[in-house]
């Protein structure tokens, strides 16, 4: 089992530097951050299952038909900052100005209806820090990349779409964020976050055999302001 996951974690390695080779190459040489930019930063988030596939959450959750069952992630997040620079659709004005890739990083409990672990690699797009006056600022952030169950789900739904039967433990991730920070805060900030694991309809496994987690979580960060 040991080599096996090992085996896994290396795939996984080699699949984000290639990723992470393969944006470099599309948008350009890195480009050097800001004084003010962060270097590594670590985050502690904490979730729960929401009863939703993706495509429905906002629907469910802007009528007010979400609901969640007792199932929980607590999550260790590490990330670091690779390069910043404008982002837009060529020809057109759609995109982001001083958009932020980050290397991101996670390891994860789950607890309640399934109990494993899991570990996730992948890469963040940010958008820059929107000021919101006053009040401080956000930024919202998009991650793309793979997820590994240490051990088969027991919550989720298998390949022959009946729940806790042979599940995937290989996935695919993303992640959605939106991070708001106040003046006032020394290098924290808060942040509110959708854990997303799926077979990418079809590609890696079944439709509706991932999960969707929405929870909260604090940030620190371990660079030079």
């Amino acid at each position: 089992m040991i080599s096996e996951t090992r085996s896994v974690m290396r795939q996984i390695c080699a699949s984000m530097v290639f990723v992470i080779h393969v944006v470099i190459a599309t948008f350009g040489v890195v480009v050097a951050p800001p004084a003010h930019a962060e270097g590594w930063r670590v985050g502690i988030y904490s979730g729960q299952w929401a009863d939703t596939r993706l495509p429905y959450l906002p629907y469910n959750a802007a009528t007010g038909r979400l609901t969640f069952s007792d199932s929980y992630l607590t999550s260790v997040i590490m990330s670091r900052h690779l390069l910043t620079r404008d982002l837009f659709i060529p020809y057109t004005s759609i995109g982001f100005s001083d958009a932020r890739i980050e290397f991101e990083g996670t390891a994860s409990l789950h607890r309640g209806l399934q109990t494993h672990e899991e570990v996730t690699l992948g890469v963040m797009l940010r958008t820059r820090d929107y000021d919101l006056a006053s009040f401080g600022t956000i930024n919202f952030g998009w991650a793309n990349g793979f997820s590994y169950a240490l051990s088969s789900p027991a919550h989720e739904y298998g390949t022959n779409l009946v729940r806790g039967q042979d599940t995937v433990q290989f996935q695919y991730y993303m992640g959605f964020e939106a991070e708001y920070a106040h003046a006032s805060w020394d290098r924290l900030s808060v942040f509110t976050r959708l854990h997303h694991r799926s077979g990418i309809y079809g590609i890696i496994s079944p439709s509706r055999t991932g999960s969707n987690i929405i929870g909260l979580g604090l940030r620190l960060s371990l660079g030079a302001k």
